[in-house]
């Protein structure tokens, strides 16, 4: 078959992203299918607020959130070779100076029921240290939009959590791990995953994802922000709104939960191998890590997993596919969809309107799927 018409509407469709759309100023976009016949890549602006350099595939870019797809994987393999498990207490792993108070619902105390599970899974409770309000102050979100960039650790994002915020509800009962359906996301959930990974493994986070991640894929362009110094390209520019933000501090901040940096064929490779279960010893895993809980409709999450997946009364003529991986707040996405068997992933560098990169998935999901059928 003749890609190239194919390829040129793709083209089309992300440069109007851009042309249309005057808080867009770069876009990357990438598409393949499992038979692995059919692969493409593009881009559309410029990468940075200069305008002198062109966004183009190769450009280095924050992938937010997806970033948990590395933490949730690089602790799975650590279950696999029996250095813990989802049982364990956070408390085996962590010390009593970090975790002490923080889970306390209704007068009650909760922490010392904490398990590895509960942070993977998105079900503690404990409350986001990143999005949310502190009574009568700013979020981490809010202060990052108005132009801070902000530093943090794993002791402040807990601080915040324990002394400026509440817990959702306790965390879930061993019982209703299986029929359970509330979860809460956090991303408090996964800078105490990133911690606990690295005192497991007794090494960084850049070196655990590299040894278990990084080097046997083979992706030569992804690493945690602030794990490496290079002459390499920056990453493109992340925007609110117009406005360039500077966020060099707040991407190495959020480490485990959002701060890894990647390029779009990288991320390809990653979540093909991922979803063909060839990250793990056991091809069971995957489908362990499939567990899902409701967090926001139409969203569900599992162990460093998204699914969506719109009910048929929302698209009455048309199917609508069912998307398992991750996005994240930069407007950044990366998926694998039912229909078409496709692989699909990308960013748009915004914050706001995160409805958007959902809608062009799906535009390009039906598209290359009517033609590669």
């Amino acid at each position: 078959m003749d890609y190239a018409s194919l390829e040129r509407r793709l083209q089309a469709e992300i440069s109007a992203v851009v042309d249309k759309n005057e808080d867009v100023f770069s876009a990357v976009l990438g598409v393949s299918n499992s038979k692995g016949d059919f692969y493409w890549e593009g881009a559309a602006g410029s990468a940075y607020p200069d305008k002198t350099v062109a966004m183009t595939p190769e450009t280095p870019i924050f992938i937010a959130s997806i970033t948990k797809m590395y933490t949730s994987a690089a602790t799975m393999i650590l279950e696999e070779q029996g250095r813990l498990s989802l049982d364990d207490p956070v408390s085996k792993h962590l010390p009593d100076t970090l975790l002490e108070g923080l889970h306390r619902y209704k007068g009650r105390d909760y922490t010392d029921q904490l398990r590895i599970y509960h942070l993977i899974s998105q079900t503690s409770g404990l409350p986001d240290y990143f999005q949310e309000k502190p009574k009568g102050g700013e979020s981490i979100y809010d202060l990052i939009v108005a132009g801070s960039d902000e530093e943090w650790g794993v002791e402040d994002a807990v601080r915040i959590a324990r002394e400026e915020l509440s817990p959702k509800f306790p965390p879930e009962a061993k019982e209703l791990e299986a029929t359970g359906k509330k979860a809460y996301y956090s991303d408090t959930n996964y800078q105490l995953l990133g911690a606990l990974v690295e005192s497991v493994a007794q090494k960084s986070l850049s070196k655990v994802f590299d040894e278990m991640i990084i080097g046997p894929l083979e992706l030569s362009s992804t690493y945690l922000h602030g794990s490496v110094v290079s002459d390499n390209q920056p990453p493109a520019n992340i925007y609110y709104k117009t406005v360039p933000l500077d966020l060099d501090k707040a991407m190495t901040s959020f480490g485990p939960d959002g701060g890894m940096v990647s390029t779009i064929a990288d991320s390809l490779k990653f979540l093909r191998t991922f979803m063909d279960t060839k990250l793990f010893g056991q091809s069971s895993i995957l489908g362990r890590m499939m567990n899902w809980k409701s967090i926001f409709s139409p969203f569900q999450y599992g162990f460093g997993l998204m699914r969506f997946k719109l009910p048929r009364i929302f698209s009455p003529f048309s199917a609508v596919p069912e998307l398992i991986g991750h996005s994240g707040a930069s407007s950044a996405f990366l998926f694998r969809s039912d229909i078409g068997q496709l692989y699909i992933g990308g960013t748009l560098n915004q914050l706001e309107n995160q409805r958007r990169p959902v809608q062009l998935m799906l535009k390009i999901i039906r598209m290359v799927d009517k033609e590669l059928s």
